[in-house]
């Protein structure tokens, strides 16, 4: 994964694993409508040949989202041991060909790393394709932390997940963290009822002076490898 290009691969983890501490990179681009299915197929044609042991590649696609958001996205996500290896490995043949490829249909936009710091819900191995991404910036890491993990630990709602993290690089909007609230599908999200728990309104009113929203987004998993 060392010299990665914006064109080559494309913000935020695999949050099938909940395990604290997992590093993410994120590269975010732009690809036409017509080019998708060609990007998705060069995307599962290389990972399934060169897949990184326990590290985790994740293809997005962006829906409902403002404007400066790209069309899509891929995230590294894996043990920081791990990441680290794979970005200082030499750049294989078959990598830099990946690379040519891609840019003939992806125009990069912005890049990202982070670390998962909480999150809770369904443990398995299954895969949320639904995920709603809020990018915030928090003043007191360890408040807001202390305030997130006392609701969401008792009120995670049936098939979904919820991740909090911090964001160590990314474009010049402020943003130091993000949640990521997954659903089992768009049912799930659609019917989801999380704003009449017990408690939601006073953690949200507890947080307000240490928290502000920057911007979000609503993703699905195209791929993962």
């Amino acid at each position: 994964m060392k010299k990665l290009s914006l064109f080559a691969i494309i913000i935020f983890a695999s949050f099938s694993s909940l395990s604290a501490q997992a590093i993410f990179t994120s590269y975010a681009f732009n690809i036409e409508p017509k080019d998708q299915n060609t990007v998705l197929q060069l995307y599962k044609n290389y990972f399934e040949k060169h897949p990184n042991k326990g590290v985790t590649a994740t293809l997005y696609e962006n829906h409902f989202k403002g404007e400066q958001i790209a069309t899509h996205e891929l995230v590294f996500s894996g043990p920081a041991e791990l990441m680290g290896a794979g970005y200082d490995s030499k750049s294989s043949d078959a990598w830099l060909l990946f690379q040519s490829e891609l840019s003939k249909y992806c125009k990069g936009v912005s890049a990202a790393t982070g670390k998962r710091i909480s999150g809770f819900g369904d443990t398995s191995s299954a895969i949320y394709p639904v995920q709603d991404v809020l990018f915030v910036i928090i003043k007191d890491e360890d408040q807001y932390k202390a305030k997130f993990d006392a609701f969401w630990s008792k009120n995670t709602s049936p098939n979904t997940r919820i991740s909090f993290g911090s964001v160590g690089t990314r474009i010049q909007d402020g943003t130091t963290h993000y949640i990521v609230r997954s659903y089992k599908d768009f049912t799930t999200k659609f019917t989801d009822d999380i704003q009449h728990a017990k408690g939601y309104t006073e953690m949200l009113n507890s947080l307000k002076d240490i928290r502000t929203f920057t911007t979000s987004k609503t993703r699905t998993v195209l791929g993962k490898w």
